[in-house]
């Protein structure tokens, strides 16, 4: 056995040098894509083994436990200053949307007054998979657990119109949810 060469440094300087031919875009793209398959398909395992409830409800804890971790990580990994503000909280909420991968959604983010924000999900990634897999009709929407989960992690207290429940789209219904600052501070002051 001590004969045996480790093949491994080699396949990794192989793998890396393939690996290579990638633009730092494409690789992004690719891994954003990979993320998306295991999400999706982890989603439709738990319907098919437990009832689209317990996929519905452990999508809800998964997802705002995930956006919590991320903000987490990524506001340490590129120094973002404490926020109190919509202000202060819009960049952050670009740069962890930018991060899930550009392509997921189109959306518009709209100021609403001093201390609230609206985001216009116009196409969405989660509703155009459930819409494919059949399971529309029992979906409860998960990405805005994420966005609650960022906003949590950053210390932000805030209000959410409509509630979280069954996605809007399926329902008919532009989706559209306001967020409004409850912890803004005093400016005049």
């Amino acid at each position: 056995m001590s004969n045996q060469e480790n093949l491994q440094p080699k396949l990794r300087q192989k793998a890396n040098d393939i690996l290579g031919r990638l633009s730092p875009a494409e690789r992004e793209a690719l891994l954003v894509k990979n993320w998306m398959s295991h999400d999706a398909r982890w989603f439709m395992a738990v319907a098919a083994e437990c009832g689209i409830q317990v996929a519905n409800r452990l999508n809800q804890i998964v997802t705002h436990g995930i956006g919590k971790v991320e903000a987490r990580r990524v506001a340490r990994a590129l120094q973002l200053p404490p926020m109190t503000t919509v202000d202060d909280y819009l960049p952050a909420q670009e740069i962890f949307m930018s991060l899930l991968g550009r392509d997921l959604a189109d959306y518009d983010l709209v100021r609403v007054g001093d201390n609230a924000f609206k985001i216009h999900l116009r196409r969405c990634f989660a509703h155009e998979n459930v819409v494919r897999a059949g399971t529309a009709d029992d979906y409860v929407c998960g990405i805005f657990s994420r966005t609650n989960g960022w906003l949590e992690a950053m210390g932000l207290e805030y209000e959410m119109a409509p509630p979280l429940g069954k996605c809007l789209k399926v329902e008919g219904r532009e989706c559209v949810h306001t967020f409004s600052f409850t912890n803004q501070p005093n400016r005049g002051k």
